[in-house]
């Protein structure tokens, strides 16, 4: 997985990397207020993101890489995947991408976090807490970095943290950080304090990291559907709104790990309803 497919957006590389996939959990479990046959049109749609009644979902990271700096969008699950309760057909693979690439860790420049969830923040350091990027400085908005030492004594949010706290390579940069020509932080609220994603802007394209701002394609068309973990609802809902405004029937690209395939594609109208189409 993760070692062929790469797309342009004008003359910055974003490169799909997939970690690990599986079932993530039973819908009626995270999306609690959405009845099991309102999932129909979408299973239709997205066949892949379904396993009988439960979100079979996978885990991509996005390598984004200029003339300038070589950035990694998220880190995965890590080494242990997605826990050991949870069914998984791929596991710990990231690493294995970048070298399909031919990336090796150290030729990593900065590792931007999304938000500090498991998923999200698995290989930021290895099974032994060391930091797996050793050149890297590990950035994140300045609520999720206080996020993140406030959860530091949750074992799995310590041993992605903790070293890289006491050697003080985490760096706390707000929304509209200009990470290197025409990518940019952006604040993506709701799901997590200080979610946020990145935006390219290259030689007339765009495209958006959009990290767990949509977390499966149907709340594009659906975005007042309730994601268990969203932090704020409320907020998650009017962020979701906003990116189908700016977004839709466009031809910007919207990257998220969780969506099927590269999860690099575009928004459009079709039949009534919102859809994610593949960009390949």
């Amino acid at each position: 997985m993760g070692g062929g497919a790469r797309l342009r957006v004008g003359s910055v590389e974003l490169v799909p990397l997939t970690d690990a996939i599986g079932e993530l959990g039973d819908l009626a479990d995270v999306y609690p207020d959405v009845p099991l046959d309102a999932w129909q049109p979408y299973r239709d749609l997205y066949p892949e993101l379904f396993a009988g009644d439960a979100w079979h979902v996978p885990c991509t990271c996005y390598l984004v890489r200029s003339a300038e700096r070589t950035i990694l969008v998220d880190t995965g699950a890590g080494p242990s995947g997605f826990g050991d309760e949870a069914p998984s057909e791929l596991e710990a693979d990231l690493l294995p991408a970048l070298a399909r690439h031919g990336v090796a860790p150290e030729d990593v420049d900065d590792v931007f976090i999304t938000h500090v969830h498991s998923d999200h923040i698995g290989w930021n350091t290895d099974a032994a807490g060391q930091p797996v990027f050793p050149r890297a400085r590990y950035l994140l908005d300045p609520t999720a970095v206080a996020r993140a030492r406030e959860r530091s004594e949750q074992p799995w949010v310590g041993r992605c943290f903790r070293t890289l706290f006491e050697r003080d390579l985490v760096t706390a940069v707000a929304s509209g950080t200009e990470l290197a020509p025409g990518v940019v932080t952006t604040l993506l609220p709701g799901h997590e304090p200080g979610h946020s994603g990145v935006r390219i802007t290259s030689d007339g394209a765009e495209a958006i990291v959009i990290g767990d701002a949509v977390p499966h394609p149907a709340l594009a068309d659906r975005p007042d559907w309730v994601f268990v973990w969203d932090h704020d609802p409320v907020q998650a809902q009017e962020t979701r709104e906003a990116l189908r405004a700016e977004v839709v029937d466009t031809d910007k690209l919207v990257a998220c790990g969780h969506y099927p395939g590269t999860g690099i594609g575009r928004l459009r109208t079709r039949d009534g309803r919102v859809v994610w189409e593949h960009a390949g």
